[in-house]
């Protein structure tokens, strides 16, 4: 067979192939070039930062240091405000700078210059006529700079030393006061500054430069690399925001590094100029080898869309076949998707019919309806199998609409999964929104009620593991015939029945719910005994409650036996608390609402008793509360009607009430504040004072009989009592109303 087509095609493509694959090359060089080059300007954009920040951390600290010791250290001040030698001041001024020089080594000197007699100490000559730096401190106070530090300068303490390069801070003793006495100079040593800046670099690969105020750099003329290289292109650039230098970094120029960060434009160019040359040489081959296309396009004019005349389709050769294709993928398309939407619908149709005995299939008919949805269960054993989400409502408020969506679909998933994995077959529906039935097929060989409950068991052990919820599961029996499969779903369902005394996430058998052969449990004796303990808000309710709980357990009560239950409980209660006074029916419409709330929350008597007791603690606390009020509201009134009674006792007191009524002091006193807005002992010198006022007014008898008709045994207790409410003394309060005293 001639294959020309075949080599043409191959030699048409190749040439793009190559040029593709260079383009990739290329595109892989280019980026790997701009990632070095960016990564290089990221790391000199760190290294200049952590420059600026060790610079201005040092020499901010040294400035503060010095400010510092200026506004605070008295023996500084005593130096600056001498005008003659005093050896003491000298001492401690030598500590201060020892001091400095010791906690900061980058600093190399630091002097004192006083104005008064001109007298220099420190790290220079003594006196002004010897003084080496002289120049420099007389340009400094004659410019009147703002400058926290100078720039690179030479610095010489004697006249026999060597000069240094330093930096300089200078400050003025006192500081920002109007009248200078003298300044405070530190000399920070260039190269021990130099030298710890290097060593946070490598110079063979990166220069750092520092520029001064004045353009020199402070790290030498050639900061960086090695003999017989130079620094390249400056990468990164800041502003000191304390000294207002400015540092720079970027590569040193070696072995044609920057020749290397920029041949990444050859590279684009390359990259064009092979995309360009690749289109050409397409357009030029597709011109070549359209003829065998343009007779496809004919045949299909001719079969598949006869009558629409010889003239091509504006939609051009290949939009013509696009279309065709198109449409013949989307007929296809929407009668599949009808064609499984009615499968799916009519399949959980199905299932329900089937299930609830509504629909009259024979044998033969089932398992050919099986057969047409890929079940194959000749020869296999069912069982039906109820599933239910534990804590459904929980669930429901944990999860929107559409993550509820995702995770029954993992269940169901996860059903069909198992069944395979295990060589069974699985039919699985949702019955309801908490509940998934599915009939599942293993073999008959062996024992198939144990190997179906494996399969389930190990759905719900990776559904605790996998995901934020639970399931229990209520098994049917083993059915061979279609009327046994629905008898099995029915004990499958009434299986489930019993999730709430027997607990959930586990599976449910018919074993399981074998109730105890004992007497019947004496229910309403318990509910009344509860009942009344309510009422009366008696801590024996909690006990007789877990009692009653426990009677359900223990008798093994499937969930509609407890609802009924719970029904007449709640009734009975009711019935009990709306005797009692319109205060305490109001703390049982609040429980009575919570209860209604939990009747479809609880899945298990466990969760009901921890609500019910939630519910009732808060009832029969507020009911507590009420009892209290109304107890202690009565007892505090008698309290009040005997003070007001035996006021004039001299002897009444907070102790003497405490004995009387049997209570403590402390409470006496908190309970008299709550209820009357005042203390006792306000409201005792309240009832004396206007007593006494009266007796001012209506009568001329003397003070101290007064005194004492108010409970005061001693006169002058009255009078500062009555002087601190009235604003008077008695006397002058009587002589002021025109009576005589």
């Amino acid at each position: 067979m001639n294959k020309m087509w075949f080599r043409r095609l191959l030699l048409s493509y190749l040439p793009v192939f190559f040029i593709v694959t260079m383009i990739l090359f290329v595109v892989f060089f280019q980026t790997l070039n701009e990632q070095n080059r960016r990564e290089a300007i990221k790391a000199n954009e760190f290294l200049a930062q952590q420059v600026i920040h060790f610079m201005d951390t040092s020499l901010r600290d040294i400035d503060y240091r010095v400010v510092r010791e200026i506004l605070t250290n008295a023996d500084v001040k005593r130096f600056f405000s001498r005008n003659g030698v005093d050896v003491y001041a000298n001492i401690q001024s030598l500590k201060v700078i020892d001091d400095l020089k010791f906690s900061y080594p980058i600093i190399d000197s630091i002097y004192f210059v006083r104005f008064s007699d001109g007298f220099v100490f420190g790290d220079s000559s003594r006196t002004a006529g010897v003084f080496q730096d002289e120049p420099f401190i007389d340009g400094y106070a004659a410019s009147g700079t703002t400058a926290k530090w100078t720039g690179e300068r030479s610095f010489k303490g004697y006249s026999l030393s060597e000069s240094e390069s330093v930096i300089t801070l200078v400050k003025e003793a006192p500081y920002n006061m109007s009248s200078k006495q003298g300044y405070f100079v530190v000399n920070v040593s260039l190269a021990k500054l130099q030298e710890m800046v290097g060593r946070m670099y490598n110079p063979d690969i990166t220069f750092v430069n520092i520029i001064d105020g004045a353009g020199r750099n402070l790290l030498g003329e050639e900061s960086g690399g090695s003999a017989g290289e130079r620094p390249g292109a400056v990468l990164s650039s800041f502003t000191s925001p304390y000294t207002g230098w400015e540092i720079s970094s970027g590569p040193v120029d070696k072995n044609g590094m920057k020749l290397a960060l920029t041949f990444y434009n050859v590279w684009v160019v390359l990259a064009f100029a092979a995309a360009a040359f690749g289109i050409l040489w397409v357009i030029y081959i597709t011109k070549r080898n359209y003829k065998p296309i343009q007779q496809i396009v004919s045949l299909i004019e001719t079969y598949a869309v006869k009558g629409k005349g010889p003239d091509r389709p504006e939609e051009g050769e290949f939009g013509f076949i696009q279309n065709t294709l198109e449409n013949l993928m989307s007929e296809t398309k929407q009668f599949q998707q009808k064609y499984r939407e009615k499968l799916i619908l009519q399949k959980k149709y199905h299932f329900h019919q089937v299930l609830e005995g509504s629909a009259q299939l024979g044998e033969q008919e089932w398992i050919s309806e099986l057969r047409g949805y890929d079940l194959d269960v000749e020869g296999k054993t069912a069982a039906v199998y109820v599933m239910e989400i534990d804590s459904y409502t929980a669930f429901t408020e944990a999860y929107n609409q559409r993550d509820q969506s995702l995770l029954k679909f993992t269940l169901y998933s996860i059903i069909h999964e198992t069944a395979k994995n295990s060589g069974a077959a699985v039919w699985a529906e949702w019955t309801t929104d908490c509940r998934v039935s599915f009939i599942l097929w293993v073999d008959s060989e062996g024992e198939a009620a144990g190997q179906s409950l494996e399969i389930v068991d190990a759905c719900r052990e990776w559904i605790e593991q996998n995901v934020r919820f639970n399931i229990t599961a209520g098994q049917g029996g083993t059915a061979e015939t279609l009327e046994e499969l629905r008898q099995s779903y029915e004990l499958a369902n009434h299986c489930l029945q019993f999730k709430a005394v027997l607990g959930a996430n586990r599976i449910i058998t018919v074993q399981d719910t074998v109730r105890p052969q004992q007497e019947m449990q004496e229910y309403f004796k318990t509910i009344d005994m509860l009942s009344q303990s309510l009422r009366l808000a008696d801590p024996e309710w909690k006990p007789q409650l877990c009692a009653f709980i426990g009677q359900m357990r223990d008798s093994l009560l499937p969930r509609k036996e407890i609802e009924s239950l719970i029904s007449f409980f709640i009734h009975h209660l009711e019935g009990e608390l709306m005797e009692l006074s319109k205060e305490y029916r109001s703390c049982w419409r609040e429980a009575q609402d919570g209860l209604q709330r939990l009747e479809k929350r609880w899945d298990t008597v466990d969760e009901l008793q921890e609500e019910c007791i939630r519910i009732f603690e808060a009832m029969t606390g507020q009911m507590n509360q009420l009892r209290d009020s109304h107890s202690s509201k009565a007892l505090i009134m008698d309290i009040r009607s005997f003070i007001e009674e035996n006021y004039s006792n001299s002897e009444l007191s907070l102790e003497f009430l405490s004995s009387r009524f049997e209570l403590n002091a402390k409470y006496l006193s908190k309970m008299f504040k709550e209820e009357f807005g005042e203390n006792f002992v306000d409201f005792l010198i309240g009832l004396r004072i206007s007593s006494a006022k009266k007796l001012l007014l209506e009568t001329q008898k003397p003070m101290q009989a007064i005194s004492s008709e108010v409970g005061y045994y001693n006169y002058n207790s009255f009078n500062r009592a009555f002087k601190n409410v009235v604003g008077l003394s008695p006397r002058d309060f009587r002589k002021q109303l025109g009576i005589g005293g």
